[in-house]
């Protein structure tokens, strides 16, 4: 989980509420993260990053396997165009695998074109490739700064936009100048809990993804955002009083998504894991898991009254395609709720689209293996240690269903 300074996330939120009498969502979702952590002690693990120190441990293995990824790729990973075709053989050889995920975790282009290509989202690759973004032209300037919406793609699911800046002179990156950003929907408020609205570097320092996507209020309400709506974002960066304000037209990605609730449970000595429902769309498959508790289990982090010291809820899920290969993680809120001894965990994965629609998928719990302090085991290609649980592993089926 990326480190967060309380005392600079409090001096923002008093800022902003000062200004306008309201802590706004993308800033309270920050703050509980940091409440969390001090109520339970515990840091929960993000399986799909990777801590500055172990960053640090790896960046070695990158420079001296670094010649042999550019000639291996031929150049493609640093420099030109990388269809997802490509992308996903290349995220399938364990060397590159670790170099691509660290490159993606960094904000390091792994690919030519738009900030969509270089954002290491082969969701978003894919429906760049096919033509299913939308371009808009969106900008606000103050004070010699001009902020640019140019890209937008929604399946849904997730929301995706590229936030652009002219001003890469700076000394510092537009992700890192964000202070805030509040989202409208027709004239109204987003309001969401937990990770819902991230940004993540757009390849270069000048451009941003913005992602939105609220999982667990479409499966609590089973309603999202409509398919056709006007989008508006208000940004605040850093040294500017006036926040940049952009209006922008959002339009569902023409497809008719394949969504399927099997309701598989299988159970083990301390959980009851539950497969509720499966979404898939051009740019993203959402899966959504529930855990029920029946014993601590082997893993005791942080408090109990939280749920944090639960084995179901540091389980972690490897999704793989009916020829086994393992789809990437992409971003958005994966992540959910967790369980407690009297309250049912959910979790909600979102992974890459399928190149082609699969008979079946198989889900595969795991626990990364951790040293002292928490901090990840590695294996000899640089990858995460796992141990899986084959008692709960299950294969859904897609059967004649076909994503249109």
């Amino acid at each position: 989980m990326e480190d967060i300074n309380l005392d600079n996330e409090w001096k923002t939120a008093k800022e902003r509420s000062c200004n306008k009498h309201v802590i706004t969502p993308y800033v309270r979702q920050r703050l509980e993260t940091v409440y969390s952590q001090i109520e339970t002690g515990f840091v929960y693990q993000n399986t799909n990053s990777v801590d500055s120190a172990s960053r640090r441990h790896t960046f070695k293995r990158i420079i001296l396997t670094a010649s042999f990824v550019t000639v291996m790729s031929g150049g493609m990973i640093a420099s030109a165009f990388v269809s997802p075709t490509i992308a996903k053989s290349l995220w399938q050889v364990p060397l590159v695998n670790s170099v691509l995920q660290l490159a993606s975790n960094w904000g390091i282009s792994t690919a030519g074109g738009s900030a969509f290509m270089r954002a290491g989202d082969l969701g978003l690759q894919r429906v760049e490739e096919a033509g299913l973004v939308t371009k808009v032209a969106a900008s606000s300037t103050h004070n010699g700064t001009q902020l640019r919406i140019s890209q937008v793609a929604y399946d849904g699911v997730r929301m995706a936009l590229t936030l652009e800046s002219n001003r890469e002179d700076l000394g510092t990156t537009l992700h890192d100048r964000i202070e805030d950003i509040t989202l409208w929907c027709n004239g109204k408020p987003f309001q969401f809990d937990g990770p819902s609205l991230i940004t993540n570097s757009g390849g270069t320092p000048g451009s941003v993804i913005v992602y939105y996507s609220d999982l667990e209020r479409m499966y609590s309400t089973g309603k999202g955002l409509p398919d056709q709506f006007k989008l508006t974002a208000e940004i605040q960066i850093t040294g500017i009083k006036q926040s940049f304000k952009l209006e922008l037209p959002v339009q569902k990605i023409p497809s008719k998504n394949l969504m399927l609730t099997p309701r598989m449970e299988k159970s083990n000595d301390f959980t009851r894991f539950v497969v509720e429902k499966l979404e898939m769309t051009p740019m993203s498959t959402m899966i959504v898991t529930k855990t029920h508790y029946i014993s601590p289990g082997p893993t005791t982090y942080g408090s109990e009254s939280y749920g944090y010291g639960l084995a179901m809820n540091t389980l972690a899920y490897a999704v793989l395609d009916d020829e086994g290969q393992e789809q990437q993680w992409v971003t958005g809120d994966s992540g959910g709720r967790p369980g407690t001894k009297t309250r049912t965990g959910i979790h909600q994965i979102l992974v890459a689209p399928f190149e082609k629609t699969p008979k079946f998928i198989t889900i595969k719990p795991y626990f990364n293996i951790t040293g002292p302090g928490g901090k990840p085991v590695y294996d000899e290609q640089g990858n995460w240690k796992r141990t899986y649980l084959p008692e709960l592993e299950m294969k859904i089926p897609i059967g004649e269903n076909k994503l249109k």
